[in-house]
């Protein structure tokens, strides 16, 4: 029985393609940048601009592939590059401080926070922690919009209570797990 077993994850793992040898090189994630060009607008929640201080950073640097910055970009935060020479935008951006920066705005493109460089180059680390907070903070606002929302259900205050599971499935993409919760309550009042 063993031999089976061992047989059959075998060619389950040569099936899915994954490489089980230990010489193998890790996994690379690329982050889905994007180069803004002048004047384009991004629509989307979340925003991360990227101001390198060079086109050899863009090339050699460790925000091209972080797994966590790869995982944001499915959590609708749009991975955005702003060349360095784009006035109105670094304006806009308030992008004052030494190149690199990493700034992080809403979709009206308001700042919401920013990370400067250390020594010349941006650590990925506090760009990952600047978009965790944000994201953290909207699943907050959303875990809490749920909770109001099952008071007024439960109070009888059914159209109020439709207002805030529409507010919390409206911001699905960003807070799936809770989108997910408004919309199976949305069908139990409807």
């Amino acid at each position: 029985m063993q031999r089976w077993a061992r047989w059959i994850a075998a060619l389950a793992l040569t099936l899915t393609g994954v490489n089980a040898l230990p010489d193998d090189p890790p996994h690379v994630s690329l982050v889905p940048w994007k180069v803004l060009e002048p004047g384009n607008e991004v629509k989307s929640p979340l925003v991360l601009f990227w101001i390198p201080a060079s086109r050899e950073e863009v090339r050699h640097s460790e925000l091209l592939t972080s797994d966590e910055l790869t995982l944001f970009a499915s959590q609708c935060v749009a991975m955005r590059v702003v060349r360095f020479d784009d006035a109105s935008m670094l304006a806009r951006l308030e992008a004052n401080a030494p190149l690199p920066v990493a700034v992080l705005a809403d979709s009206e493109g308001q700042v919401i926070a920013r990370t400067d460089n250390e020594q010349g180059t941006l650590v990925v680390e506090d760009v990952v922690e600047m978009v965790r907070e944000e994201l953290d903070r909207r699943v907050s606002e959303a875990e809490a919009l749920l909770d109001q929302a099952r008071e007024k259900a439960d109070a009888g205050e059914t159209d109020a209570a439709i207002a805030m599971y529409r507010a919390v499935w409206d911001r699905r993409c960003v807070c799936p797990r809770q989108g997910r919760d408004a919309q199976r309550a949305l069908k139990k009042l409807k």
